[in-house]
């Protein structure tokens, strides 16, 4: 098994479960790579196929150390908090089990990282590129700049953020916003504790690819609405923190939208109405988005029994 004795630039997170038949290709890339200063963590999230033995494999002939955690099955946020306490490295980067990183990847990163002047630093959580589709084309748009210093609350301001982006963030960062985890719950939106952490640091965003993205049949992004419904308290947090936390940073409209999207997950957790309210940006917006709040929550239940979901 290949070891670091010095610390690692990069600890790369994998995150799996029941993905054996795409896993190799992943670890493949890494290994592909031409920065090789890294370390790789994977937390198995309850597979039951062959990953065990596939990892232990790669950790006799990979080039670099990897540290392979099993949990029972609790998500990809409860996996991400469980490879914090594992990682030794400075920048913590995230690689899903079927998707690739490119093979400059982590040279353009670190490069990017260690130009941002010594002085200002300490005010960065990071770097950060975007990602390809299967087809090698561009997931969303381009941001403005091929380099922009900015977080992931006023970056809306300058660009649409649509597509997949890819961010690698300092451990020592990371560790002050874990993911919040509910019992019975296996989702919380990514994004939640990048906009944590825009209230007190930057991101250096780039326009330079770093992973192509895949996205199966049975994983997160074709299967939104199943997340949804059956984690309503981790997108009722989310859109709390939307109307409380990030007010400053919406127009009114999309404000006040974002408080119907609040209401009908509040109902699906069953949030008291007193408590509510106490969220809303002013109470009489509460009366005024709950009619459009409530028709959503209806409809998610019907949609919920056609489909056979249950929580």
């Amino acid at each position: 098994m290949a070891s670091i004795k010095t610390q690692p630039d990069f600890s790369i997170f994998i995150p799996t479960y029941n993905r054996a038949h795409t896993l190799a290709r992943t670890l493949k890339s890494i290994q592909d790579s031409t920065y090789n200063n890294l370390e790789v963590i994977i937390i198995d999230d309850g597979s039951q196929d062959n990953t065990m033995d596939l990892v232990k494999t790669w950790q006799v002939t990979a080039p670099f150390p990897i540290t392979y955690a099993w949990q029972e099955n609790q998500g990809k946020h409860a996996a991400h908090n469980h490879a914090l306490k594992l990682a030794r490295g400075k920048l913590f980067i995230t690689l899903d089990s079927d998707d690739s990183l490119l093979p400059d990847a982590l040279k353009q990163l670190w490069k990017y990282w260690k130009n941002i002047p010594q002085d200002i630093r300490e005010k960065f959580a990071g770097v950060a590129g975007i990602c390809l589709n299967e087809e090698g084309r561009l997931s969303g748009d381009p941001y403005p700049k091929d380099f922009m210093d900015s977080n992931y609350l006023d970056i809306f301001r300058h660009c649409r953020m649509n597509g997949e982006r890819r961010e690698a963030l300092r451990i020592e960062v990371l560790r002050k916003y874990p993911y919040p985890r509910f019992p019975g719950e296996r989702h919380m939106r990514p994004t939640l504790i990048l906009r944590r952490m825009a209230h007190e640091y930057m991101i250096r965003f780039s326009n330079t690819p770093v992973q192509i993205n895949r996205h199966a049949p049975d994983g997160i992004s074709a299967n939104r609405f199943n997340y949804r419904f059956r984690n309503p308290q981790g997108f009722t947090l989310y859109y709390q923190e939307e109307i409380t936390l990030h007010k400053e940073h919406h127009l009114p409209k999309q404000l006040f939208r974002l408080h119907i999207q609040y209401l009908r997950f509040a109902l699906h957790a069953r949030i008291p109405i007193d408590e509510q309210k106490c969220h809303c940006w002013k109470r009489h917006w509460w009366y005024m988005a709950l009619p459009k709040a409530t028709s959503l929550y209806i409809l998610d239940i019907l949609k919920a029994k056609l489909r056979g979901i249950r929580r």
